[in-house]
This record gives structure tokens, C-alpha cells and sequence, in this order.
């Protein structure tokens, strides 16, 4: 359903006419990230100038263990401009997102773009963020295994760029177990990953619990949630309803109607409670509206 969806979702939403941004300080700080992501890339020797001629360090490889799904080069590139950061800032700020505000973001390793680019835009705004991170990904997103996104937020931790700080780790893909890959095996190298960090593991029985545990982790902040942005196609934001295809993407309106049970996603829940969702998947949808340019190196 997931591949199927991208796809529709590039035929059939509409958009409006393209506003480009003016140059904002989320970009020239997702620019100092990403030089600094790209530098330990490089001196990891897993950087590919061809796949990533931005420069950007986040462009994974086409085929790992952790590729689930097929995907788009052009994708991941556009959602790694540092553009996207003030897309995202402004994104929120229609959201009624203030500074000392929190907002929850469940990111799949699909876009590490996605997931820099709302760590950047909260950044900016003073925004406290509840961070969750699977690591099931589509072609060319965090694919390698030896530099995932979260080793990329520790970097950027420890450097000062960002303050937020991942709360929880979960496999993604398929019920959020992994549950379909396009090659390899993925369950050896998802161990040592999960292994490897210190934050909770969300490691669920099925996709409801998946789901219920990051409302709960959602919840444990000092004052409510006032915003939900979803990074990629994470079965847990999606659901397993086709209705999601309706909602369109960027900053969504409540629908008129949800899904209920197994089949509604965190996309749905946080709209029927009246929360705002950014729906951070159709990049070229997003940076036509915006004017950021799209396949271009």
C-alpha cells in the first residue's frame, strides 16, 4: 500500500501557486548541520559526491538491510535542501506553533531531509520537540547502518547546533516490525541498532500497540502537544486506512470524516483531536508551493 500511495499521491494532489521563501535562519541553520553531517560522512568514507552532489550527508545508499521500500533519489535530495527548513518553519507558524510550545514529530528513516529540516524549523522558533525515529527506510534515505540519522543528531548534539533529543527508537517499516524488505534480512543489523542506543525501544507486539505507545510518549510533556508532524510514510502515522490519501499533505485540514481502530494512523488521531498535523512526505509537492527547486543538483 505504501508504494502505491507515494504514487498517488504525485498524480492526484492538488497544490497551490508557488510562494518562494525568503532565505529564513531555520535554513542557514539546517546549512551549518548539514556541513558538519557531511564532514564526519566523508571521514567515515561513506560519502557518494554522485548521489549527493549537494552535499548534504544525507542521501543513503539504494539497497542495505534497512531498505524497505522503493523510493525516489530526487526525493530525498529536495527534502535535504536547507530550504526546506524554512518551508517547515512556516509550516508551523500557520499551525499557531509559538516559541515554548511542544510539538511531536514521528519520523521513519525514509527522509533524513524531513527529520533535519523540523529539528532546524523548531530550533528557530524555540520550539520544544518529543522526537521519534524508526529506522525502516525507503531507497536513499538512512540506508546505511554505519551512519543512521540518530548518530547524526548525537554529532549534532554534541556540537550545539541542536538542542532536541531523541526520545525513542522503533524498527519502522512494515507493522513497524520490519515486516517486509526488499532484499536481506534486516532483523541482525535492526539488533545491533537498537541495541546500540540508550533511549527507550518501542518494539511492539503489532501496529495498535506501536501506535498507542508513541501517543503515550507524545503525551509526557509539560504542557500538551500543540502540533504533529509526520516525517516519511511510517505505517504508525498512516495507518492502514487509504484515507490518508485524502488529506493531502504539508499543513492538513481536519477531515470530515476518520477512520476508526487498526486503520487509523497518528496522522488521523492528532486531526480528530483537533491538533494541527504537518505532513512532511510529497517533497516536490512541497517545494513547488514554496519555490524551492526540485531535481535540480
Amino acid at each position: 500500500m505504501r508504494k502505491i500511495a507515494v504514487f498517488l499521491l504525485g498524480l492526484f494532489l492538488a497544490t497551490g501557486p508557488a510562494r518562494a521563501l525568503e532565505r529564513g535562519p531555520a535554513s542557514d541553520l539546517m546549512r551549518q548541520c548539514e556541513a558538519l553531517i557531511c564532514a564526519e560522512k566523508e571521514r567515515r568514507g561513506l560519502f557518494d559526491p554522485e548521489a549527493d552532489p549537494g552535499r548534504s550527508g544525507l542521501i543513503g545508499v539504494e539497497f542495505s538491510p534497512l531498505t524497505t521500500s522503493l523510493g525516489e533519489l530526487a526525493d530525498k535530495r529536495a527534502a535535504a535542501r536547507p530550504e526546506m527548513a524554512d518551508a517547515v518553519a512556516e509550516y508551523l507558524r500557520r499551525a499557531g506553533v509559538a516559541s515554548g510550545d511542544w510539538v511531536a514529530v514521528n519520523a521513519s528513516a525514509s527522509f533524513p531531509g524531513f527529520c533535519l529540516a523540523a529539528l532546524c524549523a523548531a530550533e528557530t522558533l524555540g520550539v520544544h520537540v518529543q522526537f521519534v525515529f524508526s529506522y525502516g527506510s525507503s531507497m536513499y534515505g538512512g540506508t546505511q547502518p554505519e551512519f543512521t540519522f540518530p548518530v547524526m543528531l548525537d554529532l549534532l548534539n554534541a556540537s550545539g547546533l541542536l538542542r532536541t533529543r531523541l526520545r525513542a527508537v522503533a524498527p519502522g517499516g512494515a507493522w513497524d516490525r520490519m515486516g517486509e524488505v526488499l532484499l536481506e534480512d534486516p532483523l541482525p543489523t535492526l539488533r545491533v541498532l537498537l541495541d546500540s542506543r540508550c533511549e527507550e525501544k518501542i518494539e511492539a507486539a503489532g501496529l495498535a500497540e506501536a501506535i498507542r505507545r508513541r501517543l503515550e510518549i507524545f503525551g509526557e510533556t509539560p504542557r500538551p502537544i500543540r502540533c504533529f508532524v509526520n516525517c516519511g510514510g511510517a505505517w504508525t502515522s498512516m495507518g492502514l486506512s487509504e484515507r490518508v490519501l485524502e488529506v493531502g499533505y504539508g499543513l492538513l485540514e481536519r477531515p470530515v470524516s476518520v477512520p476508526q481502530g487498526n486503520e487509523r494512523g497518528l496522522i488521523f488521531e492528532y486531526l480528530e483531536r483537533g491538533v494541527p498535523v504537518v505532513h512532511l512526505l510529497y517533497a516536490k509537492g512541497i517545494c513547488r508551493d514554496f519555490g524551492i527547486p526540485y531535481g535540480e543538483e
